[in-house]
């Protein structure tokens, strides 16, 4: 039945040979399940692990903070790298 949310109730009964008062017979449920499908909408597609974790990189203020920690990290290696390199500088200067 098309537009059935459009019909009155006396037209819809009518339409599936049916009373208010007894509803449906198990043929008929069977015969209109066959015809029409379950009464459900379908099911959506959920999102995957890797579509979630990147969404969350979205937001700016995840941006600014991630540009944040990367400045922070390549400062500390810079200085951990000077520190190293100066150290092995001396050690040089003493063997040689």
């Amino acid at each position: 039945m098309e537009d059935s949310h459009t019909k009155s109730v006396p037209e819809v009964l009518h339409y599936f040979k049916t009373d208010e008062t007894t509803g449906l017979s198990d043929d008929q449920v069977k015969e209109a399940l066959g015809k029409y499908g379950l009464n459900e909408l379908p099911a959506e597609e959920g999102k995957s692990l890797w579509e979630l974790v990147l969404e969350q990189f979205d937001d700016l203020l995840v941006k600014i903070l991630l540009l944040a920690a990367v400045i922070s990290f390549v400062s500390i290696l810079s200085l951990f790298l000077a520190i190293l390199f100066s150290s092995c500088h001396q050690l040089v200067c003493i063997c040689v």
